[in-house]
């Protein structure tokens, strides 16, 4: 059983570090050359910044809490 749980938040940990970041990125990067090809925002380039800044806040939030975790951890072993 543990093996299955930790196999669970390895894969998620995997994603939030790696996978999540590098589509904010494109997503982002996508966006802003599409307005600086038109010239103007469109509806493609506003959905794509804005997935790309929601993904971004996503990433943050998670290495936020996975700091607090940590810190909590070593208070408790002291």
């Amino acid at each position: 059983m543990i093996p299955l749980l930790a196999r669970r938040y390895i894969y998620r940990y995997l994603l939030l570090a790696f996978v999540l970041p590098i589509v904010a990125r494109l997503s982002l990067t996508a966006g802003m050359r599409i307005e600086r090809r038109k010239g103007r925002r469109t509806v493609v380039s506003r959905v794509l910044t804005g997935l790309g800044r929601f993904s971004r806040k996503r990433v943050e939030k998670a290495a936020r809490k996975g700091a607090v975790d940590d810190k909590a951890v070593a208070r408790a072993r002291n």
